[in-house]
């Protein structure tokens, strides 16, 4: 009986040990995918913000720089269609399964746990019977009812352990064909995508390389010949009235020299002006000020 009891025992412990690790490993790499469909959502948001600067931008670029950017503004946001439709994937043929072992571990667990509750009732029905037969051995009634009560005790736990090893078996079968389909379903998914993504960029890539620079360049550097031709023109037409104004007789530095004294003399200081200037001006404002603090 003692060495039935410790091969249970052995038997329960594999068991724990199978649900553990289902639980704890399946459970990061659930969090882990998880984290990765979150940030491949992020990615593809991030690229929409580059689509619409790239449209943004080629408005703003020569024609043949325009297309480009507008087809490779285009391509991308394809591929964006195709990472949402990997994101959406990812979520319903990896994380739901994968998010799904939880409950199924924790519905093994209190199996587990309803065995272990019978084994336990067996144990105590031995011990009690062992009890009866070292106080009372020639009390047989009571040692029969104490036969009867660990026979009862025994076939319980032994139909509990058979379908705990029917459950546990079902379990671990599953749990392998699960993860093989899940891991099998994200190359899948991963592999569409880059397939897809490799096919449209391989059309970008021919595109980009089509793009004439040299032409754009051409067409800017015209532009900027003729605003200098332009900047040119407006010189050349105000050349003859400078020569015009040059013909006219300057004052000599001697007849300067001879009227500063008198300027100085007659008239007001450069600054006395300048304050006089500047009261002209700041009077309205003072008036405009003092009146309307006359109506506070």
């Amino acid at each position: 009986m003692n060495s039935l009891l410790s091969r249970r025992d052995s038997q329960v412990q594999a068991m724990e040990q199978t649900l553990k690790h289902a639980e704890k490993n399946l459970g990061e790499i659930c969090s882990i995918l998880a984290s990765y469909t979150r940030k491949t959502a992020k990615l593809r948001d991030k690229a929409d913000l580059l689509v619409t600067q790239l449209f943004d931008f080629s408005s703003t670029e020569g024609p043949e720089l325009q297309v480009g950017l507008k087809n490779l503004a285009e391509d991308l946001a394809m591929v964006q269609d195709y990472r949402q439709a990997q994101v959406e994937r990812l979520e319903t043929r990896v994380v739901a399964p994968l998010r799904a072992y939880g409950d199924i571990v924790k519905k093994k667990r209190m199996d587990l746990n309803t065995f272990n509750a019978d084994l336990n009732r067996e144990q105590k029905e031995l011990q009690k019977l062992e009890k009866i037969q070292l106080r009372s051995p020639a009390d047989r009634q009571s040692i029969s009812q104490a036969e009867v009560n660990v026979q009862k005790a025994s076939s319980n736990a032994q139909h509990s352990i058979k379908q705990l090893e029917e459950t546990i078996t079902n379990f671990q079968s599953q749990k392998l064909e699960d993860i093989k389909k899940i891991f099998i379903d994200f190359i899948t998914v991963e592999m569409h995508f880059h397939a897809k993504a490799l096919e449209v960029y391989s059309h970008t890539y021919y595109n980009l390389e089509a793009v004439d620079t040299q032409n754009d360049l051409q067409l800017f550097s015209s532009r900027i010949r003729m605003s200098d031709s332009q900047g040119w023109a407006l010189n050349s037409s105000a050349s003859p009235l400078i020569n015009h104004y040059s013909r006219f007789p300057t004052t000599s530095s001697k007849d300067h020299v001879l009227s500063s004294p008198q300027i100085f003399k007659s008239g007001p200081s450069h600054r006395q002006q300048h304050n006089q200037q500047e009261e002209l001006t700041m009077r309205p404002y003072s008036n405009l000020q003092r009146q309307s603090g006359d109506r506070k």
